[in-house]
């Protein structure tokens, strides 16, 4: 385990210690994952790629609380509920995981990065198998943008592209509205906030971990990110918010405002 992992670890015990006797905090937490029981893209270090073991652990933690989709959004204040969703993409999500939730009643969303799909990338979900996986009880499927590109870093022109072709390209296939967006590396700003708003989504997610409150902006959505090396204790720190000091490692994106051009 890297230096940066077990230092962390080393925060958040202590965080849980000192807040062991406080109550744990309300509102909508979003645990992110990517594969489950196969590689992740381009992941050499395996921070993406939770066990099947692992993930069983998981729900069966995750399924003792409120859990809810991510449609329709409404967050409460008196109560904690949490919401699972993946990024990219991956067959897993459609043969390992769904599976796995559907036996715990958990609703979920797959964030679909649609050039992965249509250039058939090993490891991915096919149009069929997304398809299928789009009828799938609980299931909800959202947009990852179209390459996977950081879209901070994009031009108007090519982030209305990224946006919008990727929204296209899964409502023809799929039949259904694709109203939730998850930003490529969980990386947004203002001005990429409102494109995705614009393009007709009700929903965007980041990476920036913390959980939300009823004032969180809809389309700036917190979420924690669960690892491959986390045990079934990080994960329940995470749950309960004795991580949620990580998110002092980054700007929060609302703050974040670029000139338009």
């Amino acid at each position: 385990m890297r230096l940066q992992q077990l230092t962390s670890r080393f925060i958040s015990e202590a965080v849980s210690l000192a807040c062991h006797h406080t109550p744990q905090k309300n509102g909508l937490r979003i645990l992110t994952y990517h594969s489950v029981g196969t590689g992740a893209y381009r992941d050499d270090l395996g921070l993406n790629m939770v066990t099947i073991p692992r993930f069983i652990e998981d729900m069966d933690i995750v399924a003792k609380f409120h859990t809810k989709s991510l449609s329709p959004m409404n967050i409460s204040q008196t109560e904690l509920f949490i919401a699972i969703s993946f990024d990219d993409g991956y067959a897993d999500n459609l043969y390992v995981a769904a599976p796995l939730l559907a036996e715990r009643g958990i609703p979920f969303t797959v964030f679909i990065a649609t050039d992965l799909i249509q250039n058939s990338e090993k490891g991915f979900l096919t149009p069929s198998e997304l398809k299928e996986l789009s009828i799938t009880p609980g299931a909800t499927i959202g947009s990852h943008g179209h390459t996977h590109t950081n879209l901070t870093l994009c031009g108007n022109r090519e982030l209305r592209s990224e946006i919008e072709d990727s929204k296209r390209y899964l409502e023809d296939l799929l039949g259904i509205p694709i109203t939730k967006f998850s930003y490529p590396y969980g990386l947004a700003d203002m001005r990429v906030r409102d494109a995705v708003e614009n393009a007709g989504y009700e929903v965007g997610v980041s990476s920036r971990f913390d959980i939300n409150l009823p004032s969180r902006d809809m389309f700036m959505l917190n979420r924690c990110v669960i690892l491959g090396s986390d045990t079934s204790r990080v994960v329940q720190q995470k749950i309960r918010g004795d991580w949620d000091w990580y998110r002092w490692r980054n700007v929060d994106p609302l703050n974040i405002k670029v000139p338009r051009s």
